[in-house]
């Protein structure tokens, strides 16, 4: 997996640096070929969205759409994205129940989705990755090899 540079810029436009900043989210979409996946997008946040300094609460209709409009071009939804107004995040139980859900939910032909939350912290040291098979089993991506997550 690689996640390229304009997803990498919409994650850190995004950290809550200061603690006014509101959380924010959005959906990844990527080039998939068997087991090589390259996130070429990060979308959101968007104007209909809920968002507070704990909380996101993406517009669904909004992610449908952008669904449609990537799929169009090729790209595969392949999980979501959120910040965290913490160094270096970590899933709240709420963050693992709702990709469990989307994963459970979603008509898709991936093994599973990927869950990626923004730290305060830059890139790699204030980024989780984690991915939630469709079993329900969840593999977190260690902050060792996050690091080369942008490599081939």
């Amino acid at each position: 997996m690689r996640i390229g540079p304009d997803a990498l810029a919409t994650f850190d436009a995004h950290r809550q640096k200061r603690f006014y900043h509101r959380e924010a989210g959005g959906q990844l979409f990527a080039r998939v070929r068997g087991d090589d996946w390259e996130i070429v997008a990060a979308t959101g946040p968007r104007s209909r969205d809920r968002r507070g300094r704990f909380s996101f609460r993406p517009h669904r209709d909004s992610e449908q759409e952008e669904i449609y409009h990537h799929h169009a071009l090729g790209f595969d939804y392949v999980g979501d994205w959120h910040t965290h107004p913490e160094d270096e995040p970590t899933p709240s139980p709420e963050d693992l129940w709702s990709i469990a859900e989307v994963v459970r939910r979603s008509t898709h032909h991936l093994a599973g989705f990927l869950l990626v939350i923004v730290g305060r912290r830059p890139f790699p040291d204030g980024l989780w990755a984690s991915f939630h098979f469709v079993g329900g089993a969840q593999v977190d991506a260690r902050r060792k090899r996050l690091s080369s997550v942008t490599e081939g």
